[in-house]
């Protein structure tokens, strides 16, 4: 950290996750999308719930869709569907498999394929969609990790280290980085949403973790500081390229990754989460919609498609640097696997 985080409102938290189940109508829909002739979108965990959403809607405007996935027979039949369902599209969708967040081992071959599959055409958008929300605290990772933070930090943060040198170019009138948050960061932990001691609990005995709600909230409010850091590392190259990174909560939606969650509570979301394509509209909201500049740069994008602030401390980091400090800490824990 910088500086000892401010205190926020407990009210305001209570507030916004209300807002979580009953958002604003998007305004940004498909209909608004631009024709993405010739553009090219990486999508990780696309093979399913919001990502498979994103990969649809993309894909029917043109757009030539990488979908990142752990696995190629499953990233298969997603494209299969999607090709059958929309038979009139000019764009394409190549399956790149491989990318398990869960051991970082995996991530600079999943770069490489990428790289191989482009030819060294440009990069229009990249959306950092897969994630973990896990039903325990118990997850641990190849590398001895608690899993949500590897799977939700370490890993894009690491692909997204082998994408820069493809993306960060001057050749295409449209860029746009989308790091996938969640409404949870209010329930991360009081300095900034992060554990700084030990975020990825090496430290602590596997049942001695905080609930999974609070690791998750952790999680989701290290990509808030992703967002914005990235940008600012980046700073004169982003700016030369006119690229805008922002995070965005998609909303509260029924997609599999509730998967892991017990019967009752999945019964129970069929009542108040919204149906997944609403999360595609957020996302596409920071991928394509022209309200967006590089005035915007770590904006915090809320369902269904509109610029909303984080929690309190959230937006004071992003300010005072903990964001940056934030990065650097991710960059030390990655470094061995570029």
């Amino acid at each position: 950290m910088t500086e000892p985080a401010p205190s926020y409102s407990r009210i305001q938290v209570l507030k916004d996750i209300y807002y979580g189940f009953r958002p604003n109508k998007p305004k940004f829909l498909p209909t608004d999308y631009p024709d993405l002739t010739g553009k090219t979108a990486i999508v990780t965990g696309s093979n399913t719930g919001i990502g498979l959403h994103v990969m649809r809607l993309l894909y029917e405007k043109n757009c030539n869709v990488i979908s990142v996935v752990r696995t190629q027979s499953k990233g298969e039949a997603a494209k299969e569907q999607i090709l059958k369902e929309i038979p009139t599209s000019k764009g394409s969708i190549t399956v790149v498999s491989g990318c398990d967040f869960l051991d970082l081992a995996n991530i600079k071959a999943v770069g490489l394929k990428i790289k191989e599959v482009l030819k060294g055409k440009p990069i229009s958008i990249i959306i950092h969609n897969a994630g973990l929300m896990a039903s325990n605290n118990l997850g641990t990772s190849k590398q001895g990790y608690e899993a949500m933070f590897q799977t939700n930090v370490l890993g894009p943060q690491l692909l997204q280290s082998f994408l820069d040198p493809l993306y960060l170019k001057k050749d295409d009138d449209l860029k746009r980085i989308v790091w996938v948050s969640s409404g949870a960061h209010l329930l991360g932990f009081p300095e900034y949403g992060i554990n700084w001691e030990d975020p990825c609990f090496l430290k602590v005995p596997v049942e001695q973790r905080p609930s999974a709600n609070t690791l998750y909230g952790q999680s989701k409010a290290g990509n808030i500081m992703q967002a914005k850091a990235w940008a600012t590392v980046n700073k004169k190259i982003v700016e030369e390229i006119g690229c805008v990174s922002t995070s965005v909560y998609p909303g509260n939606l029924n997609t599999d990754l509730q998967r892991d969650w017990n019967w009752l509570l999945r019964k129970a979301s069929t009542y108040v989460f919204w149906d997944g394509i609403y999360g595609a509209y957020s996302e596409l909201y920071s991928a394509l919609s022209p309200e967006l500049t590089i005035k915007d740069q770590g904006a915090y994008v809320v369902p269904f498609g509109e610029i909303q602030p984080p929690r309190a401390d959230l937006v004071a980091g992003l300010k005072n640097g903990t964001d940056l400090k934030f990065w650097e800490m991710v960059e030390e824990m990655i470094a061995k696997f570029k």
